[in-house]
């Protein structure tokens, strides 16, 4: 399982060395499963082949990651990580879509500047692979409902379709931030993950704003 402790907290609290080994050996796994996975799907790949391309046990596998596929996706792990774990502050319905994107931002902050060629790789698996597309499906659902969960802890007067609705529309603004970002040209000029989401942010609320004239 991601070990949530990697991630800092909104205070900023700083990495330390046995968080940054087991960040550096999830990524290990990570590009191991990508390797690995693109050629035939990882239908094909056991997760003791997995195991011994990253240079580690069964056991170790599965204490960073719950499948073949989480290894994949290891940025929905890290969110779904994030929003069960990171705190979230807001008193209506209104706050509650800023409230997720926090949880957004720390992310962020700890994926640094990832590739993105390997961010494109991790795309074409979604998009070829049904076990991975299936996958990350089921994984933006579940990282919806302990958003809405959460904000149900937070906001109790508040109906919880609205709440889920919020959840809803939080996940799939941070989905189409790295959707933004992948389909970017490889130029001097291009954004950043964070400018990206900010642009994906901008975007649904200009949406939003015109749907209500």
């Amino acid at each position: 399982m991601t070990d949530t402790r990697a991630l800092a907290d909104e205070g900023g609290r700083p990495e330390g060395v046995r968080e940054r080994r087991n960040r550096e050996l999830r990524q290990r796994i990570h590009l191991a499963a990508i390797e690995l996975g693109e050629p035939a799907g990882m239908d094909a790949v056991t997760v003791a082949e997995l195991a011994a391309a990253a240079g580690i046990s069964r056991r170790t596998f599965f204490r960073h990651f719950r499948s073949k596929e989480d290894a994949v996706l290891a940025g929905h792990a890290r969110y779904l990580a994030a929003a069960r774990s990171l705190p979230m502050r807001a008193s209506n319905v209104t706050e509650a879509l800023s409230a997720i994107e926090r949880v957004g931002d720390v992310v962020l902050e700890h994926e640094g500047q990832p590739e993105l060629a390997e961010h494109r790789r991790v795309n074409a698996m979604i998009q070829r692979d049904q076990a991975i597309r299936t996958h990350a499906v089921v994984q933006d659902r579940l990282i919806a409902d302990v958003f809405r969960d959460r904000l149900r802890e937070l906001l109790p007067h508040e109906p919880v379709p609205a709440l889920e609705f919020v959840a809803d529309l939080g996940v799939a603004v941070w989905r189409h931030g790295w959707v933004r970002w992948s389909a970017q040209q490889d130029a001097a000029t291009a954004e950043s993950p964070v400018e990206s989401h900010r642009a994906a942010r901008q975007l649904f609320r200009a949406v939003a704003a015109s749907a209500t004239r």
